[in-house]
């Protein structure tokens, strides 16, 4: 009589090695979170090296945003379609050939129309995806290759657009006046180290970010829009003091705080001006594509959206440039990288507070933040 096994024993057997599977599951899960959270901070080194490699061919940094015509005329010049940092730092990242795609008389998506419809002039290179402008962590980061930017430049706790802004007969109809930010990063202005007077070690120039999730208002198309949080609310009325005149959150607090409460309301209840193309391409250096500010702290759980664009009701299909604020998120579990002046990379957790967090994302505030504050 051939002995085998039992119904009971296969059963115990079995049971036995779904115990083992439930156990290691969550450690080979946190494995390969480690993995992909070092990728990350790998990225942010390499955009630290090139930043301070540009620093010394040409004693500043890059500009946030630069300035070029954006469409159908070559005098209207508009920073929410013009280059950002990133493409600036493409020599440095072992880009070179990318970057010598690029025309730059024109914006990274720019359409110039004389009589016929004419092509997009550095479509080609604005939707490359590269590598080391992604992180392996977001699940929606050139996914289609819609959103193909994590890494923000930062343009400090500005609560205000970045220019000055004038529509007459007098000046192209996009003539945006360059403004300064609090941050290392600003329009068609630049900064270097000697302007980090709260010193490199204690300015964030670049974060990573949650990029939209494709399943909202403008990319895709989707009516009531998705909340997730790495979308973005746009077309909010203000409360109390216009942020557009507020210079930096330290000054008023409380319109900052109240114009996020206002904007994160808003997310949660309406239906149209949700949109999902944060992070859509790190060609352009608008807010919302390749910058960011401090208003809000990393995944900051009180107010859980991408960021917030108010006072420009554009309705269901905004674009985020010129927004109020954008915030630095990711899916590492208790934190976000950011990359600081000095070249460092540091985890930060999402429990930091707000003024630390504050101070830390403005460049010569005169903060003093100790290390152990976050």
């Amino acid at each position: 009589m051939r002995r085998g096994f039992s119904l009971i024993e296969l059963l115990v057997v079995i049971a036995i090695i779904a115990v083992l599977i439930a156990l290691l599951l969550p450690a080979v899960q946190s494995a390969r979170e480690a993995a992909r959270r070092l990728q990350c901070t790998s990225n942010l080194k390499q955009i630290g090296l090139a930043l301070h490699n540009y620093h010394s061919a040409h004693d500043v940094f890059p500009m946030g945003i630069s300035f070029q015509p954006s469409d159908n005329s070559p005098t209207n010049y508009a920073m929410w379609n013009s280059w950002g940092s990133l493409a600036l730092l493409l020599p440095h990242l072992e880009q070179s050939s990318l970057y010598d795609t690029i025309n730059f008389s024109w914006g990274p998506d720019s359409l110039w129309t004389v009589g016929v419809v004419s092509p997009r002039y550095n479509q080609t290179c604005t939707n490359t995806l590269v590598s080391t402008f992604i992180c392996p962590s977001d699940p929606n980061a050139g996914a289609g290759h819609q959103n193909i930017n994590n890494y923000a430049a930062c343009y400090g706790i500005t609560g205000k657009q970045l220019y000055i802004y004038t529509n007459n007969a007098k000046a192209p109809y996009y003539y945006q006046i360059p403004d300064d930010s609090s941050g290392l990063f600003t329009f068609s202005k630049v900064y270097g180290i000697r302007n980090c007077i709260d010193g490199t070690s204690q300015t964030i120039a670049y974060a990573e970010w949650l990029v939209g999730d494709g399943r909202g208002a403008y990319l895709g198309g989707v009516n009531p829009p998705s909340r997730y949080r790495g979308n973005m609310m746009t077309g909010v009325a203000s409360t109390g003091a216009d942020p557009g005149t507020v210079m930096s959150a330290f000054d008023n607090p409380q319109a900052i705080l109240a114009n996020l409460q206002n904007c994160t309301d808003a997310f949660a209840t309406t239906k149209i001006g949700i949109v999902d193309n944060k992070g859509w391409r790190w060609g352009i250096g608008s807010t919302g594509w390749s910058m960011f500010n401090g208003m809000q702290t990393p995944n900051d759980d009180k107010y859980p959206i991408g960021g917030c664009r108010v006072n420009y009701n554009v309705g269901f299909y905004s674009w985020p440039d010129s927004s109020f604020s954008v915030g630095a998120a990711s899916d590492h579990p208790g934190g976000c990288n950011v990359l600081f002046a000095d070249g460092s990379v540091r985890f930060v957790k999402n429990g930091i507070d707000r003024n630390t967090w504050w101070s830390l994302a403005t460049k010569a505030g005169g903060e003093v933040v100790s290390a152990d504050a976050y």
